[in-house]
């Protein structure tokens, strides 16, 4: 029969959060939050400019590389505490820089520049606020309440996911092969789609929490926030519908503002803007990678995201044949294995950062939730 490889005979205990990496992490975004109003108000003053803005941006963007080391040595804590803040805090300063580049661009929303006070909330924004016909729309009653039960809801599934797959060391596809004594090719393509799986589950329950409690800050200050996620799993039936209209609508947003729409406006084919974006993309991953993953190798992440790019041409050059008529009769389950194979094809470079590296951010990410162990 097929062993369990994680628990066995073993007991379960309980781990409380650690609040070492989550008070860093408070210490960091307050520092963060500091530079991004100076930013604000420096870029409000630049205009639109180009010439101006560019460098700002590129200004603001260096920052954390300059401040990383003396102010670690000077809190004292480890890189291990320190990485959810870095993650936070990298995420934070990249979108000053897109934002930047959106308004050089003439891209921001319309609205988000009316008054310096207006801007400065848009560019500290962790969720863009919505606006119609150049003014803030305001949240929907209930909608602050319906956010603060999906954050509960979020941060307990996070810890029942991680509860269940950290044993396996993230990996639970794999283990269970192991265990079972399954090899072979078959047994290979299986354990890279399921582990992929799993990591993807782990990454969208984790930026989930930190876009709702985003989403949060924005309806208490009166504003209404995009959606974060139209669950990208367990819904997309393609790469395409997976990138372009579920995962990660933040980022989505941000990248087709700054980078998308203004490649497409000049002329450019839509299938050659799409891969710079992936592009512009994997530059975002990387710089975020760089400062919160010790050890990362640069370039894996570049190749993931430019592979994930490529994955979306095939599907445009696919879909101008008749194979389109296949894919849009499939039934949903269908079309969701499909598309987490599809996703798979690609090397797992961006899975693996999360995993294998010496301080892997999916601990980070256990350390921020009450969990259960199996000890011998």
């Amino acid at each position: 029969g097929c062993c369990n490889p994680a628990l066995g005979t073993s007991m379960p205990s309980l781990l409380l959060p650690d609040a070492q990496p989550i008070l860093t992490a408070l210490a960091i975004l307050a520092l963060t939050a500091a530079c991004r109003f100076g930013f604000a108000v420096v870029t409000r003053l630049l205009g639109t400019s180009k010439r101006l803005l560019w460098p700002a941006a590129g200004a603001m963007a260096s920052l954390p590389f300059v401040l990383r080391e003396p102010l670690l040595a000077w809190w004292g804590g480890t890189y291990a505490d320190a990485q959810l803040g870095s993650f936070l805090a990298a995420t934070a300063f990249a979108w000053c820089f897109f934002r930047a580049i959106e308004r050089s661009v003439g891209t921001t929303p319309v609205g988000a520049a009316a008054s310096l006070v207006e801007w400065i909330f848009y560019m500290s924004a962790d969720v863009d606020p919505r606006y119609r016909d150049g003014k803030p729309l305001r949240p929907p009653p209930g909608k602050l309440r319906s956010q603060l039960a999906k954050l509960c809801a979020t941060y307990a599934a996070t810890a029942a996911f991680v509860s269940a797959i950290e044993p396996f060391g993230f990996r639970p596809t794999a283990a269970v092969c192991e265990a079972c004594g399954v090899s072979g090719p078959l047994a290979a393509a299986l354990v890279r789609v399921g582990d992929n799986l799993s990591g993807t589950v782990l990454i969208y329950l984790f930026l989930s929490l930190l876009l709702t409690l985003g989403s949060i800050l924005v309806l208490a200050q009166g504003h209404d926030p995009i959606d974060g996620f139209d669950n990208p799993v367990f819904k997309s039936c393609s790469p395409r519908e997976f990138w372009g209209r579920r995962w990660n609508l933040q980022v989505n947003a941000m990248l087709k503002r700054s980078c998308y729409k203004p490649l497409a406006g000049a002329g450019l084919a839509a299938p050659l803007a799409t891969l710079v974006t992936f592009g512009a993309s994997a530059g975002f991953h990387e710089y975020q990678f760089a400062l919160s993953m010790p050890g990362y190798r640069v370039g894996t992440a570049s190749v993931f995201f430019l592979g994930q790019g490529l994955l979306l041409v095939a599907q445009s050059l696919l879909e101008a044949t008749p194979l389109r008529h296949l894919a849009s009769r499939a039934p949903l389950p269908l079309g969701v294995a499909f598309n987490i194979t599809a996703l798979s094809l690609v090397p797992d470079y961006f899975i693996c950062n999360w995993i294998d590296l010496p301080t892997p951010l999916f601990g980070a990410v256990a350390r921020l939730v009450p969990r259960i162990m199996w000890a011998a």
